[in-house]
């Protein structure tokens, strides 16, 4: 059976041939991956033959990978032509390839019946040859979820090829910014994404450097990437004579009135980074000159082991890994972001305490505390509470859950616990002021040391 020794044959290199669960995309993909072996086995059998120092593989790359985010192909399948003289390699799509095979096969055809000008073809004319063009190396993804909390990302990202093999390590930033790229305040925060809808939002991407692995590509390396609603990619500088290249690229995006896609964008997209390396026709290796095309074709399987049966690892592992620790990063930079406000309000307590009597002004206060808990998001959103209404001594609580309140006494002895509770209530509220001003014509001074700070219960007291 034909199709059954196709799907053997692709199973043997690499290629899943289960059609289980499938979608219509990837049910085309195998269909074109079943009909391309046979004409790549023909391919690299003529190649032999007519001793032409070229291979052909069949890979399946995702669109991301070839077009940049937002493509809208799946998974493609292409024939990729590799120099085994030199190490150059293209990559043809579908089309491509029958076109050259057809030629290919017309060239054999002459071969058979004689032709002595077949050795002698210009290369122009030899299906064989490609003039070089720059390679995909590999590609980085930068999931975008920090935007979200208008959080900076900066990071080393594993650049890795269409089988998932790293290749290298790229170093970008994405921050948000002004429009004239300067970046925002550090207390600039947002607690929920939904605040940037209809706001204009500004962030800068830079791409620092890049790490290479392999020597062929010190020829020259530049990058391409495309951001949400880009027509057109967005190119580096080519960086020549160098597996360390630095780019000190920068571009400043912009969102004159975030929408509900541009935030789904930040929220679940990512930028796709595309890392090419520049080819030249450089001179073959005299010592491969000697070699023919299928000793040459054995020598590469001895030293890939693994060739024919890595046509379709995934890369979805590294992406996965990518975007956990993206959100790993987001999550430390909230925390970060609130343990500051929390010092800071400890601070606050602490510097009031030690005011003089006469200095501790509540509207003041309520000011300073107000700024700190409402500098960034709704979670922290402290309101100031009088905890008792007949003592000389004010009690105020910072309050963080409404359910979680513990009603607080403190009397005149100073041996007393003094117990902070979590609970609601209103920092400007008649009842608060009228308090702490009766507190203070009682004779505020009279307990002396019972001025406390913001302790583990959030509380704190005020003479």
């Amino acid at each position: 059976d034909w199709d059954f020794a196709q799907k053997e044959i692709a199973k043997h290199k690499g290629f899943d041939t289960a059609s289980a669960g499938m979608s219509k995309e990837q049910i085309i993909a195998q269909e074109q991956i079943l009909e391309l072996l046979p004409m790549v086995s023909e391919v690299n059998a003529i190649s032999e033959e007519l001793n032409k120092h070229r291979t052909f593989e069949v890979i399946l790359i995702s669109g991301a990978a070839m077009e940049g985010y937002g493509s809208k192909k799946g998974a493609k399948v292409v024939v990729k032509m590799k120099n085994l003289l030199n190490g150059n390699t293209w990559l043809w799509e579908r089309g491509k390839f029958m076109n050259r095979r057809y030629m290919i096969q017309e060239l054999y055809q002459r071969h058979l019946d004689g032709d002595e000008d077949v050795a002698k073809i210009p290369q122009e004319e030899d299906p064989f040859w490609e003039p070089p063009e720059d390679v995909l190396i590999g590609t980085a993804n930068v999931f975008l979820q920090s935007l979200s909390y208008a959080l900076d990302f900066d990071d080393k990202l594993a650049v890795t090829d269409y089988k998932g093999v790293e290749e290298g390590n790229l170093y970008v930033n994405i921050t948000p910014c002004s429009d004239k790229g300067k970046p925002l305040d550090e207390d600039f925060f947002v607690e929920d994404p939904q605040e940037l809808l209809g706001k204009p939002f500004h962030f800068k991407v830079t791409i620092k450097s890049a790490e290479v692995n392999k020597a062929k590509y010190s020829k020259g390396l530049h990058i391409k990437y495309k951001s949400y609603q880009d027509e057109d990619f967005t190119s580096t500088s080519v960086i020549k004579n160098t597996l360390s290249p630095e780019f000190k690229h920068s571009r400043i995006i912009t969102y004159p009135a975030v929408n509900e896609d541009q935030l789904g964008y930040f929220e679940h997209g990512c930028i796709t980074f595309m890392l090419y390396g520049v080819q030249e026709d450089s001179s073959n290796d005299s010592r491969l000159m000697k070699m023919t095309t299928r000793e040459l074709r054995q020598m590469e399987q001895l030293q890939n082991p693994g060739l024919q049966r890595r046509g379709t690892v995934s890369t979805g592992d590294a992406s996965e890994e990518s975007k956990l620790r993206n959100e790993l990063e987001v999550l430390r930079k909230k925390y970060e972001r609130l343990e500051k406000k929390e010092k800071r309000i400890q601070d606050l307590c602490a510097e009031w305490k030690s005011k003089p009597v006469d200095e501790q002004q509540f509207e003041s206060f309520w000011r300073h505390i107000n700024a700190v808990a409402n500098s960034s998001g709704n979670k922290l959103k402290t309101r100031v509470e009088i905890l008792n209404t007949d003592d000389l001594v004010s009690v105020y609580s910072f309050e963080l859950d409404p359910n979680a309140k513990e009603q607080t006494h403190v009397d005149n002895n100073p041996g007393a616990k003094r117990n902070g509770g979590l609970g609601t209530g209103s920092s400007d509220s008649p009842n608060a002021l009228q308090s702490h001003k009766m507190a203070q014509q009682a004779g505020g001074g009279a307990q002396n040391g019972s001025n406390g700070s913001i302790n583990n219960s959030k509380a704190c007291v005020i003479q």
